[in-house]
């Protein structure tokens, strides 16, 4: 696996994320700094940490030589023959890579106690600067950044790994889809893994990301402040595209009695009746989708035809809205121009 087949790390048992500090690595019961910082860092120790510890170097090959400690590349030594678990390989990773570098993304989450939300997830993201060359590794991803500083680092209590903000915008960044970037950041926010402040500032020095505007937009639905998106966005479209404006339009519950849809109607000459739902949440609970599944069905029943949309898709992608609103029978209040069609395709 890779170029290191002896660290084709080994899923850990219960509870087992590395050594307890009761343990001892191997040919370090005389050497008490080195055993100090193998317990604090899971056993993977950089070449140049033998130094500080007072290891000499003839030592370190000569217990590598033995068996009794695995090399990893050029640069950090394993103090065990046995394969790395996944927190050790996060280790190894860091220390590998020439500084500043931190791990990030999923990995990062992880480290604050999230839960795996994606496939991403199952592998170590590694954040370097733009030109380093770390050791492949299997099972890790590296990716070069021109915006990691150290003051982005988080260095106590584990490997170093970027601030649980910034990893949340790297997750959701780093994958083609704009809804799973929403889903990441509010996710962390739900979980309080950082706070609603902590991603507006993020986002505001992240600088041209992907999905920045994705993910400002549910961020302020995480704070409870786009209520009133929806209908400020449904007008801005309407005039956009010409459509006439909707016949009705109400704010609606969800089970829970937060005020969630905004449901626009339009009347249409053959006497049925179109309906865009806009959901302001586009993360939904099961209790929830049922509601609106059944909903839907009356919306069937009584002949109308249900159109559903996210704050998002209304604000950043109106036109495939406004062609699907025209699809149906939507009026207009006259000719689309050009750009108009090109938009609406």
């Amino acid at each position: 696996m890779g170029s290191y087949p002896q660290i084709a790390f080994r899923e850990p048992e219960d509870a087992d994320i590395g050594p307890s500090m009761s343990d001892m690595y191997a040919a370090t019961e005389h050497l008490p700094a080195l055993a100090s910082l193998a317990r604090r860092q899971l056993g993977a120790i950089h070449r140049r940490q033998f130094d500080t510890c007072n290891v000499p170097r003839g030592y370190v090959a000569a217990q590598v030589t033995a068996s009794r400690w695995t090399a990893i590349g050029d640069n950090v030594v394993l103090l065990q023959n046995a394969p790395p678990t996944r927190a050790q390989l996060i280790w190894l990773a860091v220390l590998d890579a020439p500084p500043p570098a931190a791990i990030g993304s999923h990995t990062a989450l992880e480290l604050a106690g999230m839960d795996p939300i994606a496939a991403e997830a199952s592998l170590i993201h590694l954040i370097v600067v733009r030109g380093s060359t770390p050791t492949p590794l299997p099972g890790v991803r590296i990716h070069e950044s021109r915006r990691l500083s150290p003051d982005d680092i988080m260095r106590r209590g584990g490997p170093p790994r970027t601030h649980p903000a910034r990893s949340a915008v790297d997750a959701g960044a780093w994958q083609p889809y704009p809804r799973f970037a929403c889903l990441m950041v509010t996710a962390a926010v739900q979980r309080r893994i950082c706070s609603v402040a902590d991603l507006e500032r993020t986002l505001e020095e992240v600088g041209r990301v992907r999905h920045r505007a994705y993910m400002r937009l549910a961020v302020q639905e995480a704070a409870g402040g786009a209520h009133t998106l929806g209908e400020q966005d449904l007008t801005r479209m309407c005039r956009r595209f010409n459509l006439k404006p909707p016949t009705r339009q109400a704010r609606r519950r969800d089970p829970s009695g937060r005020s969630r849809y905004l449901d626009a109607e339009w009347e249409l000459s053959n006497g049925e009746i179109v309906v865009l739902e806009i959901d302001g949440g586009h993360h939904m609970q099961v209790e929830h989708w049922e509601a609106d599944m059944r909903r839907e069905r009356a919306i069937v029943v009584s002949r109308r035809r249900v159109l559903r949309a996210t704050n998002f898709e209304i604000r950043l992608d109106p036109g495939s809205v406004a062609r699907d609103l025209i699809a149906l029978g939507v009026p207009t209040t006259g000719e689309l121009s050009g750009s108009q069609r090109a938009i609406a395709r």
